[in-house]
């Protein structure tokens, strides 16, 4: 989704316009790594010298940590005191943290405050703004300004734990679906922000539908709000989905892919391969020793190691294969097996590209997420992948649709942030 591409922009050159703080090595040095995206070597450097950073500094960066690591609340509460003390200082950085002040505010679900923000500063700074930041201001304000006038999406009985059966078809997680009395297709896409709903299927269950329309790829998509949805015994409410016309992507056997805005309504999930069951949790036990592994910026982001080597991985349902990146594969080819198997493919994505891909198979490589190790066969490394351009964040590979078989089941606990493997 384009909406990742226009976090990078937002945040992909923050070198800090402090003046006098520049003097500071600590901030030069978590600045650094903020100015490359690397935001587990952002936290590492905020935990390690918190204490020696300019307050500033130490603001700025735990704004932009909270915002990654899923602590809305602390991101506005730094985002406020910062234009309040430091309003002159923020210079360049002013629309992207205001970006994020929306962003965050909408997930405690203060949507009209964060559609205010975007209105506002689309009518006094429009003219200064890049092509990038415009568009991320114009998505937030059709989108929040939408969900504060819907009604809430929300689960029927939040305090249930669910679990949904799911069969693994044509390389994608299916479910089926039913909204009234219709069954509707449906596949599961962990890294997709929002749910999708085909665009015939929306018409054809007479969908209330946007007026306005927000940029999804490389095209404009409306919204509709879908009344009901019901997963095994789980019935969702007002689900705001893009509307796409998913044969266009090649994606022709579903009617609705499942986003992560209906995972994170659950504190944790759990996929169950070994049962064939999505386990959807209300209530969690506190896990202070669990590595807090897991990046959120509305898409899971791993921190592994593959082949013994650290990595990032995003993980998404929504890719048929996993992956490396030929950028890493480069770096480290001293430690990797060679690659095999030139190729083209036309890529099947859940996103609105169906490109030719060229790509070249890594017959096999160790993965390691916490203390639990298995084998991956048969990665793609892919040449040019289109949403290798969208995440807007540095990473090294994608976990698809199918674990390595010595993972049984994949947790992630959203509200304490961390993903477990066993």
């Amino acid at each position: 989704m384009v909406i990742r591409k226009i976090i990078g922009l937002l945040f992909a050159v923050l070198p800090v316009q402090i003046g006098a703080a520049q003097e500071n090595p600590y901030d030069n040095a978590i600045g650094e790594a903020i100015s490359r995206s690397d935001w587990f070597e952002t936290r590492a450097r905020y935990e390690q010298s918190a204490d020696s950073l300019s307050d500033y500094m130490r603001l700025f960066s735990g704004a932009l940590l909270d915002h990654n690591f899923n602590n809305p609340a602390g991101a506005v509460e730094k985002i406020q005191h910062m234009y309040d003390e430091y309003n002159a200082q923020m210079g360049g950085n002013f629309f992207s943290l205001f970006w994020m002040m929306s962003d965050n505010l909408a997930k405690l679900g203060h949507f009209k405050a964060a559609h205010d923000i975007c209105t506002s500063l689309l009518a006094q700074g429009r003219d200064y703004m890049d092509e990038g930041t415009r568009t991320a201001f114009e998505t937030n304000a059709v989108l929040f300004g939408l969900k504060s006038q819907w009604p809430r999406m929300g689960i029927s009985d939040a305090d249930a734990n669910y679990d949904i059966p799911f069969g693994v078809e044509d390389e994608q997680i299916k479910f089926t679906a039913v909204r009234g009395m219709q069954r509707i297709g449906a596949m599961l896409d962990s890294g997709g922000q929002m749910t999708i709903i085909d665009k015939q299927l929306a018409s054809q269950l007479e969908l209330p539908m946007s007026a306005d329309s927000i940029r999804f790829n490389e095209t404009r998509c409306p919204l509709a709000l879908l009344d009901t949805l019901r997963l095994g015994t789980a019935v969702f409410v007002h689900v705001p989905c893009v509307v796409l016309p998913l044969g266009d992507t090649g994606v022709t056997d579903c009617g609705l892919i499942l986003g992560n805005d209906i995972l994170q309504l659950f504190p944790e999930i759990e996929l169950d391969y070994e049962l064939r069951k999505l386990h959807l949790r209300s209530r969690t036990v506190s896990s202070p020793d669990a590595p807090r592994n897991l990046m959120l910026n509305k898409v899971p982001y791993i921190r592994v190691e593959l082949d013994g080597i650290p990595a990032t991985m995003v993980w998404d349902t929504g890719a048929s294969k996993s992956s490396v990146e030929p950028e890493f594969h480069e770096a480290h080819r001293d430690r990797l097996p060679p690659l095999q198997a030139h190729g083209r493919k036309r890529g099947k994505t859940a996103t609105g590209y169906s490109p030719v891909l060229e790509y070249a198979i890594l017959p096999q490589m160790e993965l390691t997420i916490g203390d639990k190790t298995g084998v991956m066969t048969n990665l793609y490394v892919i040449e040019d992948m289109p949403h290798s351009q969208l995440m807007g964040i540095p990473f090294d590979g994608t976990l698809g649709v199918l674990p390595p078989a010595e993972f049984k089941q994949l947790t992630i606990n959203f509200q304490e942030m961390y993903f477990v493997v066993n």
